[in-house]
């Protein structure tokens, strides 16, 4: 159970890295910066649409 609960662990630092990069591609101008935060975005939400919930986690 340990290396489940570390693993959400670790999913939700690079769900927040992910979320803090699109922040900052969005605060910068540069022209081609949509496709990167389309790529951003579309990764967090598949990793909050297959996340494992903490009450699933069998003790």
């Amino acid at each position: 159970m340990n290396d489940l609960l570390e693993a959400k662990l670790t999913i939700g630092r690079i769900k927040t890295q992910l979320l803090d990069l699109a922040g900052e591609l969005v605060a910068d101008d540069l022209a081609d910066k949509n496709y990167a935060i389309k790529r951003i975005l579309n990764t967090v939400e598949y990793m909050d649409k297959h996340d494992v919930k903490i009450r699933d986690i069998q003790i």
